[in-house]
């Protein structure tokens, strides 16, 4: 969709006969940061925008020379020049080449070195294919197999590992019933993973008690969630599942001039988070990813349009992470993987209309509990036996900080709007 001219690899539409014009200068410094900074760790890169040239044009789409405007018409065409997909499935072999296997050969035979030699984990191809050139699951499965094919050829990579789909619709069953069908792929085309997205919305910008509602909505995507994984698991069990794209847009939000929201958004927000991650980890999703890192409203100074505010994971001034952050990271370093087990977790809420809990049991007798205020108000909880433990918790209080650490003097606790606990039980000294 919309995306600054900083962020894309140009390359000159129809260039003179014998000479291609790639350009790398705006994204080399970026992913090399990142590249630099993910070192270690599982990654997947996604170079999701086709050039529009590989499609057939009534007359040729013109980007803005500005290297910070969006462009939120660049997706057009819907029938690729060369119907075969190879030219599609060499681009982005060329591309991935560049940064991984030092540079590549062009149409012309000429070689472009980089001298990078990067690895990641997973290469998504495409992203939200029913919006973009307005792909139909038969066109989508065609061009996902000649990209790992073209990825292939030009860098002899087979250890490379795919996420395909990345849907932007919902209850949209017939796709998954076709692209996770192996006889509609290719030979040896691995379905290694897919990805689907979830946003919640609200009536309105700036009234927090409307932001109840994406709790409700929450629970929708999960009964979906559900389907899905019934036709994963009877065509490709093996297929892993990332829901990476999760998160709030709030009406007006790329209007200039949209009035800001207040901070308690933050963590409507990050509940949201915390809340979607529990639900949905318990029906064996593998990960469940933020949208987005940065995200801004119009910014004069910096030439800057609006660019989903609402959606951002930091701070557009400071670089401080939002309460969205700050829960992401505070689950990352409580959550053992592999150990840690939920149990079954009662509440007197029982409709869970106002907060959420989940208990976890780990090695060592390790016991924690999950907390959401779900509400736009502050609520009284009572945890027997929570007393001399420890709780972590994102308020509105800890600001663009990391979670207030406190210990538990008493077994009521009091959440305020939003707020997401983790409370560290005392050792059980029954045992």
């Amino acid at each position: 969709f919309g995306t600054v001219k900083r962020l894309l690899i140009q390359i000159q539409c129809n260039p003179p006969q014998n000479n291609t014009y790639y350009n790398f200068n705006y994204l080399d410094t970026m992913l090399q940061d990142f590249l630099d900074a993910t070192d270690g760790h599982s990654r997947i890169i996604s170079y999701c925008t086709q050039p529009n040239w590989l499609f057939k044009q009534n007359k040729p789409h013109i980007y803005p020379d500005n290297a910070t405007f969006t462009d939120w018409g660049y997706q057009t065409g819907t029938e690729l020049v060369d119907d075969t997909m190879h030219a599609l499935g060499d681009y982005y072999g060329r591309l991935v080449a560049w940064y991984t296997r030092g540079g590549f050969i062009d149409e012309y035979g000429r070689k472009h070195t980089s001298n990078y030699d990067y690895n990641w984990d997973y290469t998504e191809i495409f992203n939200e294919v029913e919006s973009e050139h307005s792909m139909n699951v038969e066109f989508y499965t065609r061009a996902y197999d000649a990209v790992i094919q073209g990825i292939r050829r030009h860098t002899n990579n087979y250890d490379m590992k795919y996420v395909g789909m990345a849907l932007a619709y919902h209850n949209e069953f017939d796709w998954y019933r076709y692209f996770l069908n192996h006889s509609n792929h290719a030979p040896d085309i691995p379905l290694d993973m897919i990805s689907y997205h979830f946003y919640a919305g609200a009536n309105s910008r700036t009234d927090p008690t409307a932001w109840e509602s994406f709790f409700s909505q929450l629970d929708g995507f999960t009964f979906e969630v559900e389907q899905i994984e019934e036709i994963r698991k009877i065509l490709s069990p093996q297929t892993r599942t990332t829901i990476d794209e999760l998160g709030i847009i709030l009406p007006d939000d790329n209007t200039p001039g949209a009035p800001q929201f207040p901070m308690v958004y933050w963590n409507a927000a990050a509940a949201l988070y915390a809340y979607a991650w529990a639900r949905i980890s318990r029906q064996g999703i593998d990960v469940v990813g933020h949208s987005q890192l940065v995200g801004y409203p119009e910014l004069p100074d910096l030439q800057l349009q609006p660019q989903f505010p609402s959606v951002a994971l930091l701070n557009w001034t400071t670089g401080e992470g939002t309460a969205k952050y700050w829960t992401s990271k505070l689950l990352i370093e409580t959550v053992d993987i592999g150990n840690d087990q939920a149990v079954v977790t009662e509440t007197t809420d029982l409709q869970g209309q106002n907060i959420f809990s989940q208990a976890f049991i780990g090695k060592n007798g390790r016991r924690w509990v999950l907390i959401i205020n779900k509400r736009y108000g502050n609520i009284d909880v009572f945890l027997p036996g929570c007393t001399g433990g420890r709780m972590q918790i994102i308020n509105e209080a800890s600001g663009f900080g990391p979670a207030t650490e406190v210990t538990l003097e008493l077994s009521r606790i009091t959440l305020s709007a939003f707020a997401v606990a983790v409370i560290h039980m005392p050792p059980d000294n029954r045992n």
